[in-house]
Parts: C-alpha cells; sequence; structure tokens
C-alpha cells in the first residue's frame, strides 16, 4: 500500500495550485495577515505594510522594487487581507480502516488544505475517533506541506466515532471553514453537528469517502457481519434484494446529508477510494465554487 507522500505527484502538485478554496464570508479584523478580505476598514488596495518573505509565499505579493533597492524580498500587505482559519477534521475510527479508502481520505484532507495554504491561511488538522485523538496545528505555508504528509501517514484507523464530541473538544473557533472528511456510517445527528458548527461561525464541507465495496458491494450468499467498531457480529443472506435494499439505504443517507446541508448552508460530496486524488479535489472546489 503507498503512503499519502507517493499519490502527490509533480502533475497532482501542479494541478492543485490551480485551484482555490472560496469562503462565502468575509473574515473579522480580527483575523491575521493572510489573503482574505476582511471586515477591517481601508480598501483591499490600501497600502498597509511590508514583512520579509518566507518560502512558500505567493511570489505576486512580492515588492520587487525594495528587492533592487535593499537586496532583500519583501511581501506587500494591505489593511483589508486577514487570514482565514480552515479546519480539516479527519475519521480515524475502525470503519475507517480498510488500506485503500483510509489512504483517500487522508490523501484528500492534504489536497484540500494546499489551496488555503498557498493563500497564507492557517490550516489545523484534527484526528478523532471516539474523541479527539491528536491534532497538527499552525500550518501556514506550502513550505510545511511534506511535513504534513508525514505526520498523515503515521495516523492509524481504530475505536468507535463520536464526531459531535471532537468538534466540542476543539473549541474555540475563529471564523472561517470546517472541513469533515469521513464515510458518515455512523448513526449520529448530523443536523445537530452542522447548527454546531454553523454557530461557531464555519463554512462546513462535508467529504464522504467509501470504498468500492460500500458503494458497490459484491457479496453473495450466507455473510457474516462483523461491525469494526463495536465487535458485533450477524449471519445474513446476501441476494438481490437485500443488495438493493442496501443501495436504497446508502441513496437515502447521501440525500438525507444533501438536504441538511442545503438547509444550513453546507456542502456535502461524495468520493470513492478508487478515484484519482486530483480528480476528486477537483471536483470537491470546482461545485463548491
Amino acid at each position: 500500500m503507498p503512503k499519502v507522500q507517493q499519490l502527490f505527484t509533480k502533475e497532482v502538485m501542479e494541478g492543485l495550485t490551480m485551484l482555490s478554496l472560496p469562503l462565502r464570508n468575509r473574515m473579522d479584523a480580527s483575523g491575521y495577515g493572510g489573503n482574505r478580505k476582511s471586515r477591517a476598514k481601508g480598501s483591499s488596495l490600501e497600502f498597509s505594510d511590508f514583512r520579509e518573505y518566507s518560502p512558500g509565499d505567493d511570489l505576486r505579493r512580492v515588492d520587487w522594487n525594495s528587492y533592487s533597492r535593499f537586496g532583500k524580498v519583501y511581501l506587500k500587505l494591505f489593511l483589508e487581507e486577514k487570514q482565514a482559519a480552515v479546519r480539516v477534521f479527519l475519521d480515524c475510527s475502525a470503519s475507517m480502516a480498510q488500506p485503500e479508502k483510509f489512504l483517500q481520505a487522508k490523501a484528500l484532507a492534504a489536497a484540500l488544505s494546499y489551496p488555503p495554504l498557498r493563500g497564507s491561511d492557517q490550516v489545523e488538522f484534527f484526528c478523532w475517533n471516539s474523541t479527539l485523538q491528536t491534532m497538527k496545528k499552525d500550518v501556514r505555508r506550502t513550505d510545511q506541506f511534506l511535513s504534513l504528509l508525514e505526520w498523515l501517514d503515521l495516523q492509524e484507523a481504530k475505536g468507535t466515532t463520536d464526531p459531535f464530541l471532537t468538534l466540542q473538544q476543539a473549541q474555540p473557533y475563529r471564523r472561517g471553514m470546517t472541513i469533515l472528511i469521513s464515510d458518515f456510517l455512523v448513526d449520529t445527528d448530523w443536523k445537530k453537528i452542522l447548527q454546531f458548527l454553523r454557530y461557531q461561525k464555519q463554512e462546513i464541507l462535508l467529504v464522504q469517502v467509501l470504498s468500492e465495496e460500500e458503494l458497490h458491494p459484491t457479496l453473495n450468499g450466507t455473510v457474516r457481519f462483523v461491525d469494526k467498531e463495536s465487535g458485533e457480529s450477524q449471519d445474513l443472506e446476501i441476494d438481490s434484494i437485500a443488495l438493493a435494499a442496501y443501495e436504497k439505504a446508502l441513496s437515502k443517507l447521501q440525500t438525507d446529508l444533501l438536504e441538511m446541508c442545503k438547509k444550513e448552508g453546507a456542502y456535502f460530496a461524495c468520493c470513492s477510494e478508487k478515484e484519482p486524488l486530483l480528480f476528486a479535489a477537483q471536483k470537491i472546489l470546482y461545485r463548491r465554487s
């Protein structure tokens, strides 16, 4: 099984540089220096200050006149440009433990974070199962991207899941976006979760990652199903009727999530473990735009 790092080929990285993660709401004046428009006074063209260039900063913001005079690279800062807070929550419960499925989920967590990093936004990562397990905070520059991929490669999928408890434990929130990556195959109140995030002034992106077997099951005959999280088992007879009932239930779950997202001003997307990484990221971000 390849590592997350191996999925980010030159072609994928070049494709990600063409994507953006648009935010509908402007940032508060309390945000940090970055590339998002804030509610602070002044126009986006009103010059504020300089700061020295750091690897990964947007070269379009370089003041080349200063470079020619002082021999150092400085970036122009403007009064209304603030930094957005983008939070990525990755489901690391046992239901995600299928190798290709979990690899795709981790890769999407990284891929969706790359456009905001290029825009000098602050990105934070949270891994959860029954509680918040680990986090990687204060990722601000693209030169930190490799260490992020290495960190994601270390994450394991195990245990039960409680997304609402995790989101509560991740407080306080700053106005921005929350990306929740999961299979969403858990009996929980997703409407309550969406309302909680909206109360925290978050724009919300739900990304469902499913295995091919979960999307298009091929089982037949008597099969023993074992719940990876609870360990409970049950023998079922699988035939065309049972498969049709499963596909109907999955379709209803996705329709319900989509409708809840529409009502709460959120966005929902589903990706297969088999979809090429760049295609999956483009599908999510282009449709959201």
